[in-house]
């Protein structure tokens, strides 16, 4: 499943985060930084709301955090967005998580692409990359 920004209006009511992953230094490769800032309008309003992202019938937010004498975002924070007091479905989340990745470091663009990061992930034994092959 392809993972499609939302806009943070349909942010859905009764719904708790569930933190996911972490990336704290988006410094590394500022390509990442440059694609988030397009996609979830950080240019224009850089303390608005967290990016929402929707794979299948779930939804993702991205937090994204700044640190003094550093460009924004310097950081991001991935959660799952799960309704009420329901389990996290974590196989799907796994899964959900890969293809966000993908699409990311598809979004980016250059040398490194989604297979590449298929392949490391079959590399690492990774469930997730199995399952969306």
């Amino acid at each position: 499943m392809t993972p499609t920004p939302m806009p943070h209006t349909d942010r859905p009511t009764g719904h708790r985060l569930v933190p996911l992953l972490a990336e704290h230094d988006l410094g590394h490769y500022p390509e990442f930084r440059t694609f988030l800032g397009t996609i979830f309008g950080l240019d224009d309003d850089p303390f608005g709301p967290p990016g929402l992202l929707r794979v299948g019938d779930r939804i993702y937010e991205f937090t994204f955090v700044g640190r003094s004498g550093r460009p924004f975002p310097d950081g991001t924070e991935i959660g799952a967005l799960v309704p009420g007091l329901e389990p996290l479905d974590e196989t799907a989340a796994d899964r959900d998580l890969w293809a966000i990745l993908a699409w990311l470091v598809d979004g980016v663009g250059g040398e490194w692409n989604s297979d590449a990061l298929a392949t490391t992930g079959r590399i690492y034994r990774i469930p997730a990359t199995e399952e969306t092959s």
